[in-house]
Formats: C-alpha cells, structure tokens, sequence
C-alpha cells in the first residue's frame, strides 16, 4: 500500500474500511465467493430525551436493530390498541427486501421491554450492499405515550474503489464485479490510461497484476504511473514496479 512516498504493509489494519478492502481482494484470491459482510448501521433522528438507545446491523441477510429501553418504558410489538407496534419499512431502492415479518421479542400482551433485538430476514435484489431503511415505533410507560417516532437506519458509505489493471478484459471485469457485489463502488481503468485525477477521486486505488507469464509480451507503463495522495495497494510483479517507480526505498511487504 502506498500514500504518495510511503509504503505499508498490505496485510496492516489501515483503517476500516481499508482491511475489509483488503480481505475482500484476498478472498478474491485465494477462495470460493464468501457471504455478505456484517455492516453496521447509522441511526438518526432519534430525540435526545427518548427513553431508549437503538443500534442496528445488517449481519448478512437478516436486519437486526438492538434496542435498549429505561426501566418503566416499553414498546409494542403488535396492536394491542394501546400504541402503535414498532415497524420497519425498507428503502425501495437500496438493494434488499423484506422474506417475511419483522420478528419482535415481546411478552403475552405485546410488550417489547429491557434490552431487546428485532430482527427481520432479508433477500438481496441488487448488486450493492448499502441498506436503508425507517423504524417507527411509540414508546410508552404506565401513564402516557409518547408522540410516534421515526428513525431512520442508513449504510455508512463504503470506500470508492479506483481498479487499474493491464487490460479491461475478463479477469478485470471479475475483480470488479466481486468488489461490486460486496459494496464497493467501483471504477476501472487501465495502466496506459490512469492519471492522478481520477486516482485522487477515489478513496484507495487497486493496482492489479496478473501472473508474469499471463502478461508475457504485454507492455505496461507502470514507470508512467501517476503520483497521487489516495492509498494504493499494489498487487503481484507489477506491484514490485510500482513501488520501483514511485521512488519507494522500503515497503514492508505486497500481496
């Protein structure tokens, strides 16, 4: 991985969004397609003064939201014809659907106290990974009822993914049609045609490289490889060039 003059090791934490970068292209390599990464949700709008905490997660095909009520609070998990039962509606346009109903850890008379995790099965319908989704809900004590509420659970955006590789050819398409596939957005290019703007319009840049006999009388302007302030991993042989001719001393490795 490179950052202008510097070099680090492709197997080190970077940061998040980076490793699961990372382990995505090693999986890429070295086995069969994997399932869905675990990704944790942004939760917004909720009232500072609620009388709960929420977080929520997409663990592979199932949306999970954890909630945590005060003690004397609870919601509903059906219509008891007290309050208005928690719900959860997805986006239409962001990538998954709904398998079935929300399933919701309530007691005989439809109450949702305590520490408690509402889950709800999931199918994918689309290439990308980002969910989103809204969760309503009123939360009420012995007394009263809260006006109803509406949160809203977002993806954290995932890293643009700059893929420059020798040719735009069948191992290229695969590569990026993984990446795609686990979330990242992701944009192809090629060693004669790359330049630092679009590598500085990326979030990481992904040099691929073949096998040596595979680019075996192929000319690849590597030495050409424009400077840039976004991160680069450098895969195989030409990753080894890469490094030669972005003047980098010492790295402390390549994949």
């Amino acid at each position: 991985m490179l950052h202008r003059r510097h070099a680090v090791s492709a197997t080190t934490a970077y940061h998040a969004p980076m490793r699961t970068m990372l382990l995505s292209w090693l999986s890429l390599l070295l086995s069969p397609p994997t399932p869905l990464l675990a990704q944790a949700l942004q939760v917004a709008d909720l009232p500072s003064d609620a009388p709960l905490a929420i977080t929520a997660e997409r663990a592979e095909l199932e949306l999970r939201v954890h909630v945590v009520l005060q003690r004397g609070w609870h919601l509903y998990g059906k219509d008891t014809g007290n309050g208005q039962p928690v719900t959860v509606t997805l986006a239409a346009d962001c990538g998954f659907a709904a398998t079935g109903p929300l399933v919701t850890p309530m007691a005989a008379n439809g109450e949702i106290t305590g520490n408690a995790t509402l889950t709800l099965p999931l199918r994918q319908t689309g290439a990308g990974t980002a969910l989103a989704a809204t969760l309503q809900f009123m939360v009420c004590d012995a007394l009263q009822c809260l006006p109803p509420m509406t949160v809203a659970l977002t993806s954290n955006n995932p890293p643009r993914v700059l893929l420059v590789a020798v040719d735009t050819g069948e191992r290229t398409a695969r590569i990026a049609a993984f990446l795609q596939a686990r979330g990242l957005p992701t944009t192809t290019t090629t060693y004669a045609d790359v330049t630092a703007a679009v590598c500085d319009a990326h979030d990481v840049v992904l040099a691929d490289s073949p096998t040596f006999n595979q680019a075996r009388g192929k000319k690849v302007p590597v030495a050409k490889f424009p400077e840039t302030a976004t991160p680069i991993v450098a895969v195989g042989f030409l990753g080894t060039q890469l490094l030669e001719a972005q003047r980098v001393a010492m790295a402390c490795g390549y994949i």
